[in-house]
């Protein structure tokens, strides 16, 4: 994986070959250099299984450029990028790129200029997840495993059904999911902003799917954090307990309930229809339902949203966004009432 220290230089190098560049206005450079390490959880007790599976591994990198060109009517912008090439050549096609895909855009002002904030995040990735090997990776998988095994073998309730060691086999325990390592590394130079800036990010993930087989019963778990040494069996643990909670569960008939909703679907439900509807673009294109009731109650007053992007220690937090600017807090919806919502540089000076 690219380090820090090459991106950093790749973007200074692009972007002062960018600036030299014949029609060239403005140019932002970002590089990215990112890896993915994933295991699989495969437990079967009645049919043979590895528990673990083989680890995966994927890893990227490269640079993206954002241009202002001169044109007859105005400035004209456009994005260009190269995957797997920090050099020079690649900086060379990455612009010629944005130059072909340049379009007359009246809504731009210019990239960002430099924050009176500070920065809040710095340094805070974790090293042990930057540099995870394959049987660190395996480990953590087994971790997992090992939380589920023993919550199922310490039930009651299994031990009732199952009678004997032998019998618990039988049940038809089982196991799967994932853990997951994504490690992350960027830096980001502008006309503007001259200086680099880079950033760093870390973070691990677990989820599994247990099951009683011969019941008909299931139970998921989740673990997502930020550091390796925060990383437990929790998720196997979550998994297996409420797996065993549902054997001898019975199905509902059609109705109105009341549902308390866990941390997934509480996610979704923000990052897929409520955050997104609270966005500087939702409201220019008017496909919010938002749309003229800024100030005004669009929710119970029990509910308030905040976007912190530079809280420690949380999956989102990062030190700057992609535009180079530091993270912090905008509140969207407080006591009810919509009072903000998400905006980048282009949007808010358009």
């Amino acid at each position: 994986m690219k380090s820090a220290a090459e991106l950093a230089r790749a973007v200074a190098e692009a972007l002062e070959f960018a600036g030299s560049q014949p029609g060239v206005l403005e140019a932002e450079v970002f590089a990215a250099a990112n890896g993915a390490l994933l295991t699989r959880l495969c437990y079967t007790s009645h049919i043979p299984s590895n528990g673990v599976e083989e680890p995966k591994s994927t890893a990227s990198y490269g640079l993206g450029i954002h241009a202002a060109f001169t044109g007859p009517s105005g400035p004209r912008i456009g994005f260009g990028s190269e995957p797997s090439d920090l050099g020079v050549e690649g900086a060379r096609r990455a612009l010629d790129r944005a130059r072909t895909a340049a379009v007359a855009d009246p809504d731009f002002v210019s990239f960002p200029r430099p924050s009176a904030e500070p920065r809040a995040l710095v340094d805070y990735h974790d090293p042990a997840l930057m540099t995870l090997d394959d049987t660190a990776l395996v480990q953590s998988g087994w971790t997992i495993v090992g939380g589920a095994l023993w919550t199922f073998m310490a039930s009651s309730k299994l031990a009732a059904l199952a009678g004997d060691e032998a019998g618990l086999r039988r049940l038809g325990v089982i196991l799967g999911g994932d853990v997951t390592v994504l490690q992350e590394r960027v830096a980001i130079a502008s006309t503007p902003m001259p200086r680099v800036q880079t950033d760093e990010s870390t973070l691990i993930t677990a989820f599994v799917t247990a099951m009683v087989e011969s019941h008909g019963a299931k139970g998921s778990g989740a673990f997502t954090g930020t550091r390796l040494d925060h990383f437990t069996d929790e998720a196997g643990v979550e998994a297996a307990t409420n797996a065993i909670a549902a054997i001898g569960g019975e199905r509902v008939p059609s109705g109105e309930y009341t549902v308390v909703f866990g941390r997934q679907p509480v996610a979704d439900l923000l990052n897929n229809i409520v955050v997104p509807a609270c966005t500087a673009s939702a409201f220019y294109t008017s496909r919010t339902p938002f749309l003229g009731k800024l100030g005004r109650r669009v929710a119970s007053p029990q509910l308030t949203i905040v976007d912190h992007g530079a809280l420690p220690g949380l999956l989102g937090s990062k030190g700057i966004t992609c535009e180079g600017l530091p993270t912090g807090r905008t509140d969207l919806i407080k006591d009810g009432v919509l009072v903000g919502c998400l905006s980048n540089w282009y949007e808010t000076e358009r």
